[in-house]
């Protein structure tokens, strides 16, 4: 348990949940001007958004890859913050996106297709470790010779 650090794979998990919300505003404000707000009731804007998002190719890609981004930075910050073990600490830190990805499968508020909601599951982890061995690549350039 030596090897994990609490401290890096919280904040991590924390950076890429936060990141991920904040760098979808805008997508989701670009996503609600294209609403007709006036006269949609208001239990149906979330669903109107996610349709305009999910119908706009470029625009749900985009929002899944800077997702996917978010993930990676939490893993870098995990791997920063543990300084040891980056790949383990960093693929950790996704633990917060698979908790909400589970949540919201189990609830089913989540509508994706079953495949694609798996393999959005796996990417944060993945992802984590891609943040970590970023991490981990660059603690091993830096350290000097001995």
């Amino acid at each position: 348990m030596h090897k994990v650090s609490v401290k890096g794979v919280l904040i991590g998990g924390i950076v890429d949940v936060c990141s991920s919300f904040l760098m979808g505003i805008p997508f989701a404000i670009f996503a609600l001007s294209k609403v007709d707000v006036a006269h949609t009731p208001k239990d149906q804007i979330g669903p109107a958004i996610m349709a305009v998002t999910r119908g706009i190719p470029w625009l749900y890609g985009a929002e899944l890859l800077v997702g996917l981004a978010c993930s990676v930075l939490g893993g870098y910050v995990a791997g920063w913050l543990a300084k040891h073990d980056e790949l383990l600490n960093g693929t950790l830190s996704s633990f917060l996106c698979v908790a909400l990805g589970i949540y919201s499968m189990a609830s089913g508020k989540d509508s994706h297709a079953h495949w694609l909601q798996f393999l959005l599951l796996i990417s944060a982890p993945v992802c984590g470790f891609c943040g970590g061995y970023l991490r981990d690549r660059q603690r091993r350039v830096r350290a000097p010779a001995v």
